[in-house]
């Protein structure tokens, strides 16, 4: 079973639904935690379903009162942060500990609001729209859809450490220029997850 995480002001639930189509296209069960949800106590009563992967939209009261302690994170997902209280931010710390040894931290390092945290024996992948991350768009276009060329720019490891090496792939897909973030979120977790693009 692969556990999914995803957090930050915006963007969960487009992120969320772009992964879970993707892994449902692949005949797979996947279970998703809705925000208004105690994703601890809900968490629990799905894994009696056994799915192949779990997506949690991680809610702020998840973050604040620490709920997610007991689970522990293949991916986790990080949209974006905007004008989150200095609480918050702290507490997100504690979210990233609960990432497994070996597993993804995936950032948007176009952020408003960064992240000071420390991560050890975790692989942290970034996305964005500037030259130093890991995985940027190029080609932006959205007059008929949202055209962009996808780019890996370093080879990353997918979670069964099957190398994936940088390419760059012309994508058409729904949405407008604001969506670029959320696509190329759920794309990289793809990857990681071992899913082509």
């Amino acid at each position: 079973m692969i556990i999914i995480g995803v957090f930050g002001s915006k963007g969960k639930s487009s992120v969320t639904d772009l992964i879970y189509e993707k892994i449902k296209e692949c005949d797979k069960k996947c279970a998703i935690i809705g925000t208004n949800q105690d994703s601890s106590s809900e968490f629990f009563k799905i894994l009696y379903d056994n799915p192949d992967y779990i997506i949690i939209e991680i809610s702020r009261e998840d973050i604040l009162e620490n709920r997610l302690e007991r689970i522990k994170f293949d991916v986790l997902i990080q949209t974006s942060l905007e004008k989150e209280s200095p609480k918050l931010i702290g507490e997100i710390q504690n979210l990233i500990n609960n990432v497994r040894q070996k597993g993804y931290v995936i950032f948007n390092s176009d952020s408003i609001q960064k992240i000071d945290f420390q991560c050890e024996s975790i692989y942290v992948i970034t996305y964005g729209l500037n030259g130093k991350t890991t995985v940027t768009a190029s080609s932006i276009d959205d007059i008929s859809g949202l055209n962009f060329s996808f780019c890996l720019q370093r080879s990353i490891f997918t979670l069964s450490n099957t190398i994936v090496q940088p390419f760059e792939k012309p994508l058409m897909v729904k949405g407008k220029s604001d969506d670029i973030y959320y696509y190329l979120a759920a794309l990289t977790c793809f990857l990681i997850l071992g899913f082509k693009i």
